[in-house]
Order: C-alpha cells, then sequence, then structure tokens
C-alpha cells in the first residue's frame, strides 16, 4: 500500500487518517510550531453536517472549553480547538496504544478466552479515577461544572504500550446529543448496550451516576468476555430497564461473590442504590484488587501490550518486550480459561440491587439466528469477507462513487455552502465491533501504517422506548421483509407502530391518571382544610384561652398512650399523644398525665425559650400487691428509702411518679408538714401523708435489698449483679438500626456531642447493644473514631449514659455501619438531646462517696456472671460511668471493666456499673470488685500496686 499524502490543516500537518464516525473523522497528525518544533497528536475533524448546526457549534465549543481545562492522567489531554477554513476541530494527546475494544478483541483471539482478572480491575479502576475527577472539576469561579461523560464504553478506554489508561471524548456526548434531539426527536443515539437505565429512557437531568453505571458494564465486559446486553435495540431497552440480565458469574464461575456485588452495584437500575461516585467504586475495585493479587503491578498491563500487538510495535520500530515470567503468566492464562455454561446461570442474592435475571429468561446469551447474521452482513456494507484464498476484501460498488457507497446507494445531502474537502487518507484497520459475542475475523497488519488508539464513533439510531411501553415490544426476527409495492416492509417497521401505538395509549392512560389525581388531590385539600377549620372554631375554642404572651405549645407522647393531661391544675382536652397548647415561658409549669391501671405521671419544669423539646411519659403500671385504695400508712421511718408520691384527695389515694424517678421524703413530725421537693426542677404534688415506696419491676424493694443498689465507700469490695444491676436498654430511648445477623459489620463513629455544659465535655467515644444470639460478653461495649466488628445482631442500639438531663446537651453523632467495601455503608444519628439515657436507680449499682483527690485501684475478680443460660450467656464485662468534679467528667469517664485486670481511678465522686441487656429474668451471678486506695502509700509501693492497671 502506498504512503499516505500528508495534507496540511492549518498549523498541523494530518499524517493518515485512524477512524472515521458519524460525528467526525479522526487523523494522526503533527502540530509545528515556531523554530521547526514539532508535537504529534490527534486532530477530531468535526463532520460538515454538524458544522452547520449553529446549536452544535455553540455547545460544542463551550464543551470543548471546560474540557480542555482539565489535566488529569487518566484524561487524555486536549490542548487545542478552533477552526479552519469553517472546519471545526479538536487537537488532542496522541496516546502511543489501542483502545480498550481492541485489547479485548486481540486477547480473545490469542487464546485468552477471558481478560485477566487483576488486569481487568486495574482498567476500571483507573477509569473511575478520570472519571471521578472531571464529575469534581471545578472552573475558574469554584463552581464545581457538572461533566458527565455520557459515552463511556471500551472505543472511548485507551491502553497505552506504557500501560497507561485514558479517557477520551469527554463533553463531546452532551453536544452531540443535543443537536441529534433537535434533528431527530424521538430517537435515542449513541452505544446502547452501555446506556444506563436512565439515559436509555431518554431523561436529561444526568449525573455522575450514569458513568458509574457504564464503567460497570465496561467491567462486566472485560470480567466475562461479553457485554450484559446483546441484541437488537428494541429487545435490549426493556432489559436495560429491568436490569435482566445474566450474574457474571453464570458467564465466569472462577470469580469472587464479592466481585459480583461490585458490579451488581455498580449496574444497579435504581441509580440510588448504586456507588454515587466513581471514586467509591475505584476504592472498591482496588481493595478487591490487591486483596486477592497482593503481588499486582500496573507493568504486568503495559507487558500484556507489548505481546498482544507485538506486530504493531516492531512496525513502528519499536520494541515488544516481554519477561518470561510474564509468558508463563500468559500461558496460565490461556489454559485457565473458563468455558461459558448457561446451565449455571443464577440470579444474583436478592438483596442486590443491582442485575436481575428472570425465571426463563435467557439472560442476553442466547446466539442470533442464522437470519439475523445474514441481515446484519447484508445491512453492513462495509464489512470485511474472507476470500477463498484467505486474503480480505471489501464488499464494494465499483459503478458508484466512494461518497455515494459509503451511504448505501443514497447521495449524501449538504447545505448550500460545503465545508473544505476532507482529505482523501488511506484507511486504517477497524477498531471498533458491533458485537463482541461475534467470531472474530482475522485482520491483516499494515507494515506501513502503523495503528494509533483513537476514539471510532459509531452512532447507532433507535426510537425512544418507555419502561411500560418496552415490556410489550414484539421481539423482530432476522431476515422478515413484506414487499408492499412501494418497497420492503420489515418486522422493524411493524415493531415502530406497534411501539407509536403503545405509547399512544400511555399517554391516554397518564392523562386520564392526571384528572383522577386531580380530584383526589382536591378532595384531600377540601378535607385537610376542613379538619383545619373545626379543629380552629370548635376544638380549639373549648381550650381556655391563657391570654398570656409568653405561652408556648408542647407535644406531649406516652407508653402506653391514651393518658388524659392535666397542664397547672386545668384538664387539657384530647388524650396522649397531644399537642399540650398554654405552657407559660418562663414560670414553672406543672405536667400530669394519667391512665387507668397505671401510676400518675408528674413533672414540673420551667422552659427557658418558646422552642419546647417533645415530652415522652413512661407509665409505670399499677403493682398488682397494692390495692386500688390504700388505707393511709403509718408515719414514715427516720430514714426512708427512695418513694414514688402520693397524692391523698378525700378518701382515694391518687400516685404520682416524679419523671419515672423515686423521690425521697424526710421524715415528718406532724400530718401537717409539707413534702420535700425533688432538689431537681421536679416537683410532687403536695401530699398529707406521704408514702415510701420504691418500685422495681412490679416488687416492693425492702431495706434489706438496698446494698443491692447504693454502696457507700469506704467498702473493700463492689459487687455487681445481673439480676439486679441489668439495664433493659430496649425500654430507653436509643439511636438504633436493624441488622442482618448472618452478617459482620465494622461500626465507627464521626463528630462529637456534649452531655453537659463547660468546657472539654464532647466526645465521640458512645456505648452499644447488640440485640442478637450472639455471646453475651460481645453484646455491648464502646464505640470510637476506630472501627471496631460487630457479630450476630439483629438491632444495634446507641446510646450513652447522662445524669444531668437532656436540657445542657448539644451536639450529635454519625454512627457508620459498613458492611464490606463493596456494598454502600449505612449510618444513623446519635442526638444527645433524644438518646442520652437516664438510667433507673433499681437497673444499676452506684458506688458513692469517693475522694476526687485520691487514687484507687480496682481489680475485677475472674467470677461467673450470666446474663442468659448456656455457655454464650456468660459475661466478663461490665459498663461503668465514672462522675468527677469538673465538667469533662460527663463524658469523658464511659469505660469497660473487664474480669482479671486492674483499673486506676482518680478524681472521681461516685461511680455507676451496670449490664445493658433485654431481659433480667435468666440472668445468674456476680462480678466482684476489690477496691485499695493507694494515695498513702509509698512511691514503690504504688508502682508495684498499679503494675499492670488499665487507665
Amino acid at each position: 500500500m502506498a504512503e499516505p499524502t500528508p495534507q496540511t490543516f492549518g498549523k498541523y500537518v494530518l499524517l493518515s487518517k485512524i477512524a472515521a464516525g458519524g460525528m467526525a473523522v479522526t487523523y494522526r497528525a503533527r502540530m509545528t510550531g515556531a523554530a521547526g518544533v514539532t508535537k504529534p497528536c490527534v486532530i477530531k475533524q468535526i463532520l460538515p453536517h454538524f458544522v452547520d448546526d449553529e446549536d452544535f457549534v455553540e455547545m460544542f465549543i463551550g464543551e470543548a472549553r471546560l474540557v480542555a481545562s482539565m489535566s488529569h492522567s487518566n484524561i487524555a489531554q486536549i490542548f487545542d480547538f478552533g477552526e479552519v477554513d469553517g472546519q471545526y476541530f479538536i487537537a488532542m494527546e496522541l496516546v502511543q496504544g489501542q483502545p480498550l475494544s481492541k485489547v479485548l478483541r486481540r486477547a480473545q483471539r490469542m487464546g485468552m478466552g477471558l481478560f485477566p482478572e487483576s488486569l481487568a480491575l486495574h482498567v476500571a479502576s483507573k477509569l473511575c479515577d478520570g472519571l471521578d475527577y472531571a464529575h469534581r472539576h471545578v472552573g475558574e469561579d469554584g463552581v464545581e461544572m457538572g461533566l458527565v461523560h455520557r459515552d463511556v464504553s471500551p472505543d472511548n478506554v485507551l491502553i497505552s504500550y506504557e500501560g497507561e489508561v485514558k479517557v477520551i471524548d469527554f463533553g463531546i456526548a452532551k453536544a452531540t446529543s443535543a443537536v441529534e434531539a433537535k434533528t431527530s426527536p424521538g430517537t435515542l443515539k449513541g452505544k446502547y448496550p452501555y446506556f444506563a437505565p436512565e439515559q436509555a429512557q431518554g431523561r436529561q437531568d444526568l449525573d455522575a451516576r450514569t458513568d458509574v453505571y457504564a464503567a460497570g458494564v465496561v467491567l462486566y465486559e472485560m470480567i466475562c468476555g461479553k457485554r450484559p446486553y446483546e441484541g437488537e435495540f428494541v429487545t435490549v431497552l426493556p432489559r436495560i430497564l429491568q436490569g435482566d440480565c445474566l450474574p457474571p458469574t453464570a458467564l465466569n464461575p472462577s470469580m469472587t461473590q464479592d466481585l459480583e456485588n461490585v458490579i451488581a452495584h455498580a449496574m444497579a437500575v435504581d441509580r440510588d442504590e448504586r456507588f454515587q461516585t466513581a471514586k467509591e467504586l475505584s476504592a472498591s475495585l482496588v481493595e478487591l484488587l490487591y486483596r486477592d493479587n497482593p503481588r499486582f503491578t500496573p507493568s504486568e498491563l503495559s507487558q500484556l501490550m507489548a505481546y498482544l500487538f507485538a506486530e504493531e510495535l516492531t512496525a513502528e520500530g519499536r520494541k515488544a518486550e516481554v519477561t518470561p515470567a510474564f509468558m508463563e503468566q500468559v500461558a496460565a492464562w490461556q489454559s485457565g480459561a473458563v468455558e461459558t455454561s448457561q446451565s449455571r446461570a443464577r440470579p444474583l442474592r436478592p438483596s442486590s440491587p443491582g442485575l436481575r435475571s428472570k425465571p426463563g429468561s435467557d439472560g442476553g446469551a442466547k446466539p442470533p439466528s442464522d437470519g439475523a447474521r445474514r441481515a446484519s452482513s447484508v445491512s453492513n456494507p462495509s464489512i470485511r469477507k474472507v476470500t477463498s484464498t484467505g486474503s480480505q476484501r471489501r464488499v464494494t460498488n465499483t459503478g458508484l462513487p466512494r461518497a455515494e457507497v459509503s451511504s448505501a446507494g443514497r447521495k449524501t445531502l449538504t447545505s448550500e455552502r460545503p465545508g473544505p474537502p476532507v482529505p482523501e487518507l488511506p484507511e486504517e484497520p477497524d477498531t471498533d465491533s458491533s458485537d463482541l459475542g461475534q467470531a472474530l475475523i482475522p485482520t491483516a497488519v499494515p507494515s506501513a501504517v502503523s495503528t494509533l488508539a483513537a476514539p471510532r464513533d459509531t452512532p447507532v439510531e433507535n426510537p425512544v422506548v418507555t419502561a411500560q411501553s418496552a415490556k410489550t415490544q414484539p421481539v423482530s426476527s432476522g431476515m422478515g421483509r413484506t414487499y408492499t409495492g412501494t418497497g420492503h416492509r420489515t418486522t422493524a417497521d411493524e415493531a415502530r407502530e406497534t411501539l407509536a401505538k403503545e405509547e399512544a395509549e400511555q399517554r391516554a392512560r397518564q392523562q386520564k391518571a392526571v384528572k383522577t389525581m386531580s380530584l383526589y388531590v382536591f378532595g384531600v385539600a377540601a378535607f385537610a382544610l376542613f379538619v383545619a377549620l373545626l379543629y380552629h372554631f370548635v376544638i380549639k375554642s373549648d381550650v381556655p384561652d391563657t391570654g398570656a404572651a409568653n405561652a408556648a405549645t408542647l407535644w406531649v407522647t406516652s407508653t402506653p398512650a391514651g393518658a388524659k393531661v392535666k397542664l397547672n391544675g386545668r384538664d387539657v382536652a384530647g388524650k396522649t399523644p397531644l399537642m399540650v397548647e398554654g405552657i407559660l415561658v418562663g414560670e414553672a409549669n406543672t405536667l400530669v398525665l394519667t391512665l387507668p391501671g397505671h401510676l400518675a405521671w408528674t413533672r414540673r419544669f420551667t422552659p427557658a425559650s418558646m422552642m419546647l423539646e417533645p415530652l415522652k411519659a413512661e407509665l409505670q403500671p399499677v403493682p398488682p400487691s397494692e390495692p386500688a385504695n390504700p388505707p393511709p400508712p403509718s408515719p414514715p421511718p427516720a430514714t426512708p428509702p427512695p418513694v414514688v408520691a402520693a397524692v391523698a384527695t378525700g378518701t382515694a389515694v391518687e400516685p404520682t411518679v416524679v419523671e419515672a424517678k423515686a423521690v425521697e421524703v424526710a421524715p415528718k413530725e406532724d400530718a401537717g408538714a409539707p413534702p420535700v421537693e425533688d432538689a431537681a426542677t421536679e416537683d410532687a404534688e403536695p401530699s398529707e401523708d406521704p408514702v415510701p415506696l420504691v418500685e422495681r419491676n412490679n416488687k416492693q424493694i425492702n431495706d434489706a435489698e438496698r446494698e443491692f443498689y447504693e454502696v457507700d465507700y469506704p467498702t473493700r469490695l463492689l459487687v455487681v449483679r445481673p439480676m439486679y444491676n441489668a439495664a433493659l436498654i430496649p425500654e430507653y430511648t436509643t439511636a438504633s438500626i436493624d441488622l442482618n445477623p448472618n452478617v459482620s459489620y465494622s461500626v465507627w463513629t464521626q463528630g462529637s456531642a456534649s452531655l453537659g455544659e463547660g468546657k472539654g465535655t464532647a466526645s465521640g467515644t458512645l456505648a452499644y447493644f447488640i440485640e442478637g444470639d450472639g455471646p453475651a460478653d460481645s453484646s455491648f461495649g464502646l464505640l470510637s473514631a476506630s472501627a471496631r466488628t460487630i457479630k450476630n445482631a439483629r438491632k444495634l442500639h446507641v446510646f450513652a449514659v447522662d445524669e444531668t438531663g437532656p436540657e445542657d446537651n448539644s451536639g450529635s453523632i454519625h454512627v457508620v455501619v459498613r458492611q464490606s467495601a463493596y456494598v454502600p455503608p449505612r449510618s444513623l444519628v446519635f442526638d444527645a438531646q433524644q438518646h442520652a439515657v437516664q438510667l433507673k436507680p433499681e437497673q444499676q449499682v452506684l458506688l458513692r462517696g469517693l475522694n476526687p483527690r485520691a487514687t484507687y485501684l480496682f481489680t475485677v475478680r475472674d467470677d461467673i456472671a450470666e446474663l442468659r443460660p448456656g455457655a454464650n450467656g456468660r459475661v466478663q464485662q461490665v459498663l461503668c460511668i465514672e462522675r468527677g468534679t469538673s465538667p469533662a467528667s460527663v463524658r469523658a469517664t464511659h469505660r469497660i471493666l473487664e474480669t482479671g485486670k486492674r483499673y486506676q481511678i482518680t478524681g472521681a465522686e461516685d461511680l455507676r456499673c451496670f449490664f445493658p441487656d433485654a431481659q433480667q429474668g435468666d440472668n445468674q451471678g456476680a462480678l466482684e470488685m476489690d477496691i485499695v486506695d493507694t494515695t498513702s502509700l509509698s512511691r514503690k509501693e504504688r508502682a508495684a500496686a498499679l503494675r499492670g492497671s488499665r487507665r
């Protein structure tokens, strides 16, 4: 073949044609600068029929300007664009290599049934790195440009001979789609097997997740040897919209389940279920790559390119160096090719939101019929055929000019002002393939002209089909034609007519649905207006108006619901849950909730602002042993236990609980002595004859059991008993999330929250409790910024113990729950005002009277304590909270004490310990702690005593 004649194009010299597509013609070129400086490059000339469209030119220039500002190792650099004699062009970096599509075909031809998995993961991760950079690219004003490639496919991914991965054609697809939508409304153009579902629907609100989906399809094709969706557009589209394709393991049984999960999440039909950024997908691929291939190096890709394209490198005067070790690896790849078996096809796990395979569906694996192959060969006049002698020839019509042959017998229409003629240069070998599943046709490699990697645009025009109409779309046969007198009528024409009919019916149904929805919305609005008027003029009018300017509203709920509410001595209409109006800001308010069969609940508070937090009341049931109308009790002893205040009204006694906590009542000398109010802001109703009672699990606690809950220092021993000191965490309001007990999770915290006022009270440490069937010893612990693994969890509770109440709490902590690197993580939020737990006195043990200036040594004995029967019920740790004199002690003292270990405690006034649990009925045993005051010891004695202790 004769050498091509160079053509001058502005300051560039066009050396040879690389490819020609529906939008542009690509040339290998050389830029000539001052003093004879030259630079190799690639010139992409926009075709004349696009140049004549002003909208396309305007958008093309804008997109090219944005893309030219990008600079990334995985994106082919665009360093010039402009116009020469009315011909718009782009000058881009010359990548000495091949497109990924040709690399895949050449690998199959060289005996590799499947592309090596490690190299596929590496190429896909680099592709995602380039996409992520473009998605996050910001302009000179610091605002993200919102770039989306829209046409990610193996043709637009270049692999250099040095092993570099480059993405090309950023911004071109957007400009092309805009002019095509104008010139051919109702059609889709592009490489539809790589379309995301939202792109196949013709939606315009495409974002980075569209490119993530296409990257997943490219990865699927590399790993499995074929695309997930192959066939005619009218049959492929409904499968794309439904995610109906074979799972990767059906085509490549040797791949791991983790890799299948990555592909499934990248190709999820709902884009909210995909990896939200290309960086997340890249991170998962890199982690998977080096987990399974710890000795992988990127140089393996350059070695593979040298092996696959040795003839091309030799023709360009370059050395194709391949090491003997890599040749052994190639031999292993060639001998280890996995044969595709459709009998192994199975759908992905039900929890996967990505690929789906409908029962009885062939998943796109059915080979095309012979008629379809013949139709394909006839409809494409440029396909090469092999002669009997083994040489190649192109089917052409020698009686027609070249331009007419390229348009299949129809003369191309151009504008009155045609652009400059396109230089006629010899064509390079074809770098595109309509279907990788078809048999590859070997092509001769030209010795004089080197093949260069460059984009090849092959747009395919197809009608837009909605998801509804695509379900009923008939499948067209291969060569079915009907002569109508004026031409041949094919099954494709019948499919288009069916689609048009379905679209008309869909529009009619949508209009009917809109009318129905409008009537429904109007009815709902009218009903809401009626309810609002009824409440304002009837219900609300019954509520006495306080007339105060400082009146606020409080949302009150109770457990159980249905309690009556009394505010400041007046009854409030309705039952809980209820919006209570008339709360006086800056003044003391008394709120009483009563419910038959339950103790009354009382709360006395003074709000500081009009913004009130919702109030939730925990109503305690009346003990069975206590009569409905108990007789007046005898005077209380000199040192009464904590009590539940009771208010006597006439002959009936109305018991009240002060914020679900016990209230101590001082001994009275006469019947007229006033009751003692709680030290906090909570007050009990006046009582003529207070009764000292303490309720614990519907059982009365006497003074003999008080030592189980309160211990005064000095003492040499602190005992924590699961049957008495277990806190039932599900009864409290915690931050919780449901989990799969068969999966392990990594959990950590982000941010900090404060449970008190003052400097140093913020912390990111939280306590957790697991509901599940796992070992009781691992059912609770502490969470921090360091990841912690939890297992056997049906539900995870996250909380912090607070003694001062939620009024001085602030901030929130995000708790991240991650299943694996291949599944997007979940999270829950701990709110300091909602999820801080105030433990009930009967669910903990309190050690009081410690000296904050003293140093104590706690040694936890290796005793037996059980939270449930069986070997899994034994617990060897206990959760404790210190409280000191400084505000910082509110949060910095949550700690886990383990058996057989010693701990140093200083600066504490009291210590409370408990076992987080779900029920107390099956608890047994105890944990004992020896307490030694080491303050008075000498330095040597203290060092010996504290050796091995944990802070």
